[in-house]
């Protein structure tokens, strides 16, 4: 956010980052990829492109804190599904949606799902987000004021008054006061090089797909199983992410079947607690323990294992491709290193 200012309010906004599954790795180190708006509970709307790769949300938490290295564990909260506007496309409906594992701890905001008034142009919305501002910092949640000077059928555009969205901030909210109400009535979705000018997705054009979802979920929250480290995951089949515990995904393995894997890894099986630095071994996060993660094609045995010192550490050299790419992604996208005309943020592929 360039032209803002720190925001210790707005509780419900909150940043959307990756969890690293290897031991080694805190929580407090990942970077920042898009932001989000509680809007129920379990529900945190965002923009589709932040939740395009359909594997994504296994890996990804949503930290309800202004500044997401300082977050207490009960604001960070893991996501178990995400949604995308069927319809969605570069530039277009870009709209989805992050579902949580567990009630948030804070309160989510109103929508404006009625048809944005006749006379918005020229109003002033409120923007916010975890992403660049004007020193190139990524990672503390603030807002800013923009000016609606333009509405289109499913999107409205703003400029800088003197605040703007820019890179980390896609999926953010912005804000309208509408019946002495601050409503969420826009998402954040991309803009120019400069963070001069954006576009924002209009809540009231996406309210169709929004309020079923929050139907569904009202209804019945998605669940997961809990997670057995005694469990050989490489003789468990599974059909979709669904099947398998939190931060598990269904992958397919060598032979063609699928099992679950700790989100972001290949295929495998847990094996001993890990005891020691030995560079050859991955040691993963089991619970409130470190295991050693073996692929499937070799036995559940022996001890010891490396826990990954930073990112240069045994992690970085046993294969957890997935998720140090996604690092890297999120590095060079979520600063001003972006096209002109691109996303506010960065996409998990």
């Amino acid at each position: 956010m360039v032209g803002g200012v720190f925001e210790p309010g707005s509780p419900a906004v909150g940043a959307i980052l990756p969890v690293a599954p290897t031991c080694g790795e805190p929580a407090e180190a990942s970077p920042v990829l898009c932001t989000g708006t509680l809007i129920a509970p379990r529900v945190v709307l965002t923009a589709a492109h932040c939740v395009e790769n359909v594997d994504a949300p296994q890996l990804l938490s949503v930290v309800f804190a202004p500044e997401p290295a300082r977050a207490l564990t009960a604001e960070r909260v893991r996501a178990v599904e995400g949604r995308l506007h069927p319809d969605w496309r570069a530039g277009a409906h870009d709209v989805g949606v992050l579902i949580l594992a567990e009630d948030a701890p804070v309160a989510p905001v109103p929508l404006g799902l009625s048809a944005l008034p006749a006379d918005v142009v020229g109003r002033t919305t409120r923007v916010v987000g975890f992403g660049v501002d004007d020193e190139g910092r990524v990672g503390g949640r603030r807002s800013g004021t923009a000016r609606v000077t333009a509405v289109q059928a499913e999107t409205f555009s703003i400029s800088a008054a003197p605040g703007m969205s820019c890179g980390g901030d896609s999926g953010g909210p912005s804000f309208l006061e509408l019946d002495g109400i601050e409503r969420l009535v826009g998402v954040t979705s991309y803009g120019d090089l400069a963070c001069t000018t954006g576009t924002n997705m209009r809540v009231d054009a996406h309210a169709a797909f929004v309020q079923a979802i929050l139907d569904e979920v009202a209804v019945a929250p998605p669940t997961r199983p809990s997670l057995d480290p005694g469990v050989d995951a490489c003789a468990a089949p599974c059909r979709s992410h669904a099947d398998c515990p939190m931060g598990m995904a269904c992958v397919t393995g060598t032979g063609g079947g699928k099992s679950c894997a700790v989100a972001g890894l290949e295929a495998g099986r847990f094996g001993a607690v890990c005891t020691g630095p030995d560079a050859e071994r991955l040691c993963v996060k089991a619970g409130d323990a470190c295991r050693l993660w073996l692929p499937c094609t070799e036995e559940a045995s022996g001890g010891g294992c490396a826990v990954a010192r930073g990112r240069g550490g045994a992690a970085g050299r046993s294969g957890a491709g997935t998720f140090a790419a996604l690092l890297a992604l999120a590095v060079f996208l979520s600063g001003r290193g972006m096209l002109a005309g691109t996303r506010f943020g960065s996409p998990l592929r």
